[in-house]
C-alpha cells in the first residue's frame, strides 16, 4: 500500500474517531451543564466570592456559571496530558489558595503538579512540588482518601501523620483543606489536595468536584486520537528503530502491568529506554529541539518535556549515568552547554 493511501486510510478512520470523541464530549458537558445549574440553588450560593485577582470580577451565580463552563471547557479541549492538567489545576486554582496533584507510584504519592504555591509563604515553589512525596505507609489524609475512595473535606490535620504534609509544604496552617481522590479508567491513581488560608476566600468544593469528574472523563478519552496519530509518527520518524510510546496519554497515572509472556527487554536495558524516551521527546517536539540547540537553552525551551521523560527514566531504573549521557548525545547532539539548567546528578 503506497504511503499516500496509508495516509488517507489514517485520515478517515481518524474522522471517525474524532466524531466519536466529539459525541462523548458533548454528552459529558451536558451532564456538567446540569449539575452547574443545580449550583445556583446551593443556600448562600449569591454570596460565594471568587478570588480578588480575578479579571473579570465575579459577583453573581450566573457568571460564576459561566466561569465555571470556560474551565470545563479548556479542560475537556486540551490536546495532551500536560496541558489537561495543567488547565485543571488552574481551574481548581481559582476556587481555593493552593491546590496540586500527586501520583500513586508503588508504596508512595509523588508530586506531579503544583499551582498557588508560589503565592504563599511555602517551602516548596509550584515547580517543586515534584520533589515532594509522601509514603503510605503514613496515617495521612492521603491515604485515607485513597484507600476509602472518597473525598476528604474540613480542617486540615484529621490524621495522625498529617503534619508531615503541612511541615513539608510550609507557610500558615490552613484553615480548611479538599482531598480527592483522582480515578483513571475507575481506579484511584493519584491525589488532588486543595487548601484555603484565613482570609482567602473558601474552598468550592462542588466546583472542584466537577473540575475533577471532568479531567478523569477527558483523560480516559485522550488517547484515542493520539494512538492513530503517534503510529502515523513513528513510521516516517527516521532514528532510533525502537517502537515508540505513545504521548501525553494516560500512561502516566496507570501502574506498569506485568507482561504474561515474560520480562520486556525494553524494562531491563536502561540504555534502550533512555535511547527511546530521549527520541520520543525528537519525534514529538522536533522544531522546539532545533530552536532550544540553537539558542543554546534547550532545557528552558523543554523543562517540563525533559522533566517528565527523567521522572518516567527512573521509575524503572536508577542509573541517572546513563540517561544524562544519552540526554547530552540524542538530546543535545552532543552538547552539554545547550543543557545548561538541567540539574545533573551524576555527570
Amino acid at each position: 500500500m503506497s504511503a499516500d493511501k496509508i495516509k488517507r486510510l489514517i485520515e478517515t478512520i481518524l474522522n471517525e474517531k474524532k466524531g466519536l470523541v466529539v459525541a462523548q464530549v458533548h454528552e459529558i458537558q451536558e451532564s456538567i451543564m446540569q449539575q452547574l445549574e443545580s449550583i445556583k440553588k446551593i443556600h448562600g450560593f449569591d454570596a460565594f466570592q471568587v478570588p480578588r485577582d480575578l479579571v473579570p470580577p465575579v459577583t453573581n451565580a450566573d457568571n460564576v456559571v459561566k466561569l465555571i463552563h470556560e474551565q470545563v471547557m479548556a479542560i475537556a479541549a486540551s490536546e495532551n496530558q500536560l496541558k489537561l492538567i495543567s488547565n485543571l489545576l488552574n481551574a481548581i486554582n481559582l476556587f481555593s489558595s493552593r491546590s496540586a496533584l500527586f501520583l500513586l507510584r508503588d508504596d508512595k504519592l509523588v508530586g506531579w503538579r503544583g499551582k498557588g504555591f508560589d503565592d504563599h509563604d511555602s517551602n516548596v515553589s509550584d515547580k517543586e512540588i515534584k520533589t515532594v512525596f509522601f509514603s503510605l505507609s503514613a496515617d495521612t489524609v492521603f491515604r485515607h482518601v485513597l484507600e476509602n475512595r472518597k473525598a476528604y473535606s474540613g480542617a486540615p490535620a484529621p490524621r495522625g501523620d498529617d503534619h508531615l504534609i503541612f511541615s513539608r509544604f510550609g507557610g500558615a496552617a490552613p484553615k480548611e483543606i479538599v482531598v480527592l481522590p483522582f480515578f483513571v479508567k475507575g481506579k484511584p491513581q493519584a491525589v488532588i489536595y486543595v487548601d484555603a488560608f484565613e482570609g482567602d476566600a473558601k474552598i468550592g468544593r462542588k466546583e472542584i468536584e466537577i473540575f475533577a469528574k471532568t479531567g478523569e472523563m477527558s483523560l480516559d478519552l485522550l488517547p484515542l486520537r493520539q494512538k492513530i496519530l503517534a503510529r502515523v509518527k513513528t513510521q516516517e520518524f527516521i532514528g532510533d528503530s525502537e517502537p515508540q510510546p505513545e504521548p501525553d496519554t494516560a500512561a502516566d497515572f496507570v501502574p506498569a502491568t506485568k507482561k504474561t509472556k515474560g520480562p520486556s527487554l525494553l524494562s531491563h536495558d536502561p540504555e534502550r529506554k533512555a535511547r527511546v524516551i530521549l527520541n520520543d521527546i525528537i519525534l514529538y517536539n522536533q522544531k522546539a529541539v532545533e530552536d532550544g540547540i540553537e539558542s543554546g537553552d534547550l532545557y528552558a525551551a523543554l523543562r517540563d518535556t525533559i522533566d517528565q521523560a527523567r521522572e518516567e527514566f527512573i521509575r524503572k531504573h536508577d542509573e541517572m549515568e546513563i540517561f544524562e549521557t544519552q540526554l547530552i548525545k540524542i538530546l543535545a547532539k552532543g552538547n552539554r552547554g545547550v543543557l545548561k539548567e538541567y540539574p545533573f546528578e551524576a555527570i
